[in-house]
């Protein structure tokens, strides 16, 4: 144990990728890799953009972003939240709004990370076993 972790290291089950096959030309869909590659007018839009202010350390608030998403989808500003990749949005959801005296349900098959953050934040957490048909009984929750 290194004097460096926090106490609460020692009492999580770590995060276990699914299967990292090592063949040529597979595309691992567990990963969200896609055969097919960005499109040519992604290609072009990041090219055009691709300049000397990429030196320059972006907006910390993404305004332009949460503006652009929030018009998108006829909302408030106010309503969007950015982050930098999925994780650390449910990180943020974890840590600030998941932690109350009833536990979180989830279904017993599910993203494999939701009970690592559950031990990580200290969030009380339930399984919840899904139908015979492997569909979700919205009575259960």
């Amino acid at each position: 144990k290194s004097k460096f972790w926090s106490d609460i290291v020692g009492q999580l089950d770590p995060y276990v990728p699914g299967e990292q096959p090592k063949l040529a030309n597979l595309v691992k869909l567990n990963t969200n890799e896609n055969p097919y590659g960005p499109s040519p007018k992604v290609t072009a839009a990041i090219s055009a953009e691709l300049g000397d202010s990429l030196r320059l350390y972006p907006d910390p608030n993404a305004d332009v972003l949460k503006q652009a998403i929030a018009d998108s989808l006829d909302v408030d500003v106010s309503q969007v939240f950015v982050g930098n990749g999925s994780d650390e949005v449910l990180a943020h959801i974890f840590q600030g709004l998941l932690k109350h005296e009833a536990p979180i349900l989830f279904p017993d098959i599910t993203y494999s990370f939701y009970p690592v953050y559950c031990g990580l934040y200290q969030v009380d957490s339930t399984p919840v076993p899904l139908a015979e048909d492997l569909s979700i009984n919205v009575a259960d929750y």
